[in-house]
């Protein structure tokens, strides 16, 4: 019965019992909102991690008891995180980050396209789904055209893909969420609009999948790219592409590996124990699946799309309130003023101080934050803020309290209520 009633109640206090950070008396001196950094690692990911490099930190696959543990763990841990998304094992990259797996990506489109082609980048974006493409296009040939962002908000208007969509469109980058404005872009629309005209559509959810992981069963998105330090796990970027977009790119891999699907965009290979260690996610997600809903035979990928339901309410709940709070301060908020079609994600400027001083009074009140671009210069940019100096942003993860959030609330307050 207990589980039952946990269903429509998140245990943030069992969540952080989950965390070895948590259990440090040094964390009781911040209240962590500097997640969309990176998250801290979930206590089943850093026993694995901890474990292959004191057991079996050597080259994994061979034939000796110590070589073949440290490749099954690396092919569990591979197992492991297709089974978290739902998808065969073949269509998963796994890069030592987002930014290098677009980077290899782009590179292995330049065969893929012509010139006449032509490729939509958003405004929006990280530069890691952007710089690539650009460098792409000048070496193919291709024209590479912006979808941009409206210069007072940063929103994106879906009208304005469609008429930059056109028969020669080749490939359209967009993110599933901002990183600074915080909106989730309607991804299903944008991928229909694209298929429609036969473009490749390739989705960033860096910025997405901490607050709701990401659903690949129902998009069908050619190329889907995310990183698993700011989803609780090791330094990895995980880069799923559909089979049949596979097999036209052009493989950044050994020659005699081009027949592996998983190995022909992983032009070096990332660190092994990181790799066996992702196994520790699904362990956390089956953990805390369990302790909500009970014991049940679902699929990895449904448990972990109900759980990362209740951990997105919980922390969009604590974000409405601090976005409630700080409207009566004298800021202005970057996005949407309120939690509806955004995630737990805010920037923010003072009119008061500059984003630097703010990030470092609030570190002065045991508040973690940030202030940067956050590779998102263009759209920085493009909305008159001062690069140098950026916007203060303030990201949560379901691990957050309501006592951290008031704290925060409270530190804003002192500094900025004057």
């Amino acid at each position: 019965m207990e589980n039952k009633k946990n269903q429509n109640r998140f245990d943030v206090d069992f969540v952080r019992r989950q965390f070895p950070f948590f259990e440090l008396e040094e964390s009781k001196k911040w209240a962590f909102f500097d997640n969309a950094g990176g998250t801290f690692p979930c206590g089943p990911v850093v026993d694995k991690l901890t474990y292959f490099y004191r057991m079996n930190k050597v080259q994994p696959y061979g034939y000796n008891a110590l070589s073949a543990a440290a490749g099954e763990q690396m092919d569990n841990g591979r197992r492991v995180m297709a089974q978290l998304l739902g998808v065969p094992i073949n269509t998963l990259t796994i890069g030592p980050s987002t930014t290098q797996n677009f980077n290899t990506l782009s590179i292995a489109c330049i065969n893929f396209l012509n010139e006449g082609d032509e490729i939509i980048v958003s405004e929006q974006d990280h530069e890691a789904n952007i710089g690539g493409w650009e460098r792409t296009a000048r070496l193919s040939g291709a024209t590479l055209n912006f979808w941009n962002a409206d210069v007072k908000n940063g929103e994106l208007d879906l009208a304005e893909l469609e008429k930059l969509l056109n028969k020669h469109t080749k490939i359209v980058c967009v993110t599933h969420s901002s990183n600074i404005i915080g909106t989730v872009n309607p991804i299903q629309e944008i991928i229909r609009l694209g298929h429609d005209y036969g473009a490749k559509v390739i989705i960033d959810g860096v910025s997405y999948a901490p607050h709701q992981w990401p659903n690949l069963t129902t998009n069908s998105p050619d190329v889907y790219c995310f990183s698993t330090y700011k989803t609780y796990g090791t330094h990895l970027g995980i880069m799923y592409v559909a089979p049949d977009f596979m097999e036209q790119l052009t493989p950044q891999c050994h020659f005699f590996n081009e027949k592996k699907s998983w190995a022909r965009l992983d032009g070096a290979g990332p660190d092994h124990a990181s790799i066996a260690a992702l196994a520790g996610l699904g362990e956390y997600f089956q953990t805390l699946h369990c302790h909500h809903f009970g014991e049940t035979d679902k699929p990895l990928h449904q448990k972990a799309g109900e759980i990362s339901n209740l951990m997105n309410q919980h922390e969009t709940s604590l974000c409405k309130i601090l976005l409630e709070k700080i409207a009566l301060l004298p800021v202005r908020i970057i996005g949407k003023s309120s939690i509806e079609g955004r995630e737990a994600n805010i920037s923010l400027l003072s009119s008061t101080c500059s984003s630097k001083e703010l990030s470092s009074l609030l570190a002065k009140k045991g508040i973690a934050a940030n202030n940067n671009h956050f590779y998102a210069y263009r759209l920085i940019k493009k909305l008159g803020i001062d690069i140098d100096d950026g916007v203060l942003r303030l990201s949560f993860a379901h691990y957050n309290t309501m006592d951290e959030t008031i704290r925060l609330i409270d530190a804003l307050t002192a500094i900025l209520g004057k």
